[in-house]
């Protein structure tokens, strides 16, 4: 099969998006691979030691080094550092687990988690002449080579239960004060690390709810606690459901191969990919933010139609099913069935079929450049005339398409978001039995669906963008954090407030 080269750079929107999906918390043994001793592979055993903070040497100064300038001057240092200590944060330590493929100047390789079920794809490629600077490095989540024993054999359930179950509550949880908590969220805000709205629910009702910051520095205008969010990638958690919807009704089986449905793509790509694999995110597909198409056109994409235009001509980069990746692009093909198939717009399907019957009625895919109220500006430490990269003080409005996608980048409230918690943990978007099957991952079949893990988590995040929605079904408790600065601080700041509730943040 025709593979897709890697020439990302070190830190792409879709990086950042991507990170926030993989900390899921299991162990992995650590493999005795070693890296090859070519100029290639020493380099990567450097980074591997940046990674895991054991390094001689700060990462600036290795950056500033040991980067080939023109990589190096592609990004401002601050966002090239973040790489570090994001990873850092979101996967622990990383260990060797597997080479892909390596030559003199040129190494692909797998990196694993020591404690939690994630693990990175890295291309690295340096110069050719000596001292061998790094010249380009792509970094994209992998799937953990070790999988856990299935829910179904350790949790099984009667195929005629109709209901999410009800879970032992957790005995160490905390009675928090909301005054505890609003001084801990202001000091933060004080201090310029955090601007968004925080709430906490218990069973559906709020204990909770606050705003902080600014939704717009320009104009002096605060957050509100119905100021509209960008939400990132939690959007494509409304993409899965009105797939299930369509599934419900007969209209599709999720292994149904995408050519059944759309004939715009090669045979081989038509045929072996299916729905599963794009809602799972092992169609093969990666993330679109380096095609030529879309950098170019990234002002003008407001329909799906528009995306799917350049995306049929993107090869895959692995067999689909063999592997996992990060994939924008397979939630907009999503997007682009469920149109074939409902006979509407993305956005409209959306509109009646998920935020109308939820009661969400400040959420939709505005469109930024247009007459759309109370939507929070995001803002971003990433911007090349600011290389110490503090304070975000710049502007995200030109780093992102002008429309969210089936894939992410629409707008919601915290009090929406906890409308469609309700909805969805109440049945009134999905049967019972479908809504098990979603939060178990769209794996197996829909009538033997297990019980859901004990958390769900779903993230988003981009310049000036990170959303985090949690639902502990243990505690009964939400929590929904919506921030317009950079990714990871609204997720800090949500697993500050579990630890302050007594949760662990796995």
């Amino acid at each position: 099969m025709k593979t897709q080269s890697n020439k990302s750079s070190l830190i792409t929107p879709s990086f950042l998006s991507a990170v926030c999906l993989l900390f899921l918390s299991m162990v992995l043994t650590a493999s005795p691979v070693e890296f090859p001793a070519t100029p290639a592979g020493i380099r990567a055993a450097e980074i591997l030691s940046l990674l895991n903070g054991t390094f001689s040497r700060s990462a600036e100064d290795y950056i500033q080094n040991d980067y080939a300038p023109t990589f190096r001057d592609a990004f401002p240092l601050a966002q090239h550092q973040q790489i570090f200590s994001t990873t850092g944060e979101m996967f622990g330590k990383m260990t060797l687990f597997k080479i892909i493929s390596a030559t003199e100047t040129e190494i692909r390789f797998n990196l694993q988690s020591e404690s939690r079920s994630a693990g990175l794809n890295i291309t690295l490629r340096v110069e050719s002449d000596p001292p061998h600077r790094i010249a380009v490095m792509g970094i994209r989540p992998g799937q953990p080579p070790v999988e856990r024993k299935s829910e179904m054999e350790t949790n099984p359930v009667s195929p005629g239960k109709k209901s999410l179950p009800s879970v032992e509550k957790n005995t160490g949880l905390k009675d928090v004060e909301p005054e505890d908590l609003d001084r801990m969220i202001s000091a933060k805000t004080e201090a310029g690390e955090f601007s968004g709205v925080v709430l906490v629910a218990r069973e559906g009702e709020p204990l909770f709810h606050k705003a902080y910051g600014l939704a717009s520095k320009r104009y002096n205008v605060p957050n509100r606690t119905d100021t509209r969010f960008n939400l990132g990638s939690i959007n494509k958690s409304f993409t899965a459901v009105a797939v299930l919807q369509l599934m419900e009704q007969g209209k599709l089986e999720l292994d149904d191969p995408i050519g059944k449905y759309l004939d715009v793509f090669p045979g081989d790509i038509a045929e072996k990919v299916t729905i599963r694999h794009l809602l799972n995110m092992r169609s093969g597909w990666g993330d679109f933010w380096g095609h030529p198409s879309f950098q170019q056109g990234i002002t003008r994409l407001r329909k799906v139609s528009q995306y799917l235009d350049f995306i049929k001509d993107i090869p895959l980069d692995f067999e689909p099913g063999s592997n996992f990746q990060h994939s924008n692009t397979g939630y907009e093909v999503a997007g682009a069935i469920i149109e074939k198939i409902s006979g509407m717009d993305y956005f409209e399907y959306i509109r009646k079929h998920i935020y109308k019957p939820a009661g969400m009625a400040d959420s939709d895919s505005f469109d930024r450049d247009g007459p759309a109220e109370n939507l929070a500006v995001g803002y971003t430490n990433i911007n090349p005339a600011d290389p110490e990269g503090t304070g975000y003080l710049w502007e995200n409005t030109y780093m992102l398409s002008p429309k969210g996608t089936p894939a992410g980048g629409g707008y919601s409230t915290a009090a929406d978001m906890l409308k469609y918690k309700r909805a969805l943990t109440g049945n009134r978007l999905l049967s019972p039995e479908m809504t098990r099957f979603y939060f178990s991952g769209f794996n197996g079949r829909s009538e033997e669906s297990p019980e859901p893990r004990r958390r769900y988590a779903a993230a988003g995040g981009a310049p000036g963008v990170n959303a985090f929605f949690v639902i502990d079904f243990d505690s009964g408790l939400t929590f929904i954090v919506l921030c317009n600065y950079d990714h990871p601080v609204g997720i800090n700041l949500t697993r500050e407030i579990l630890k302050i509730y007594g949760l662990d943040d796995g």
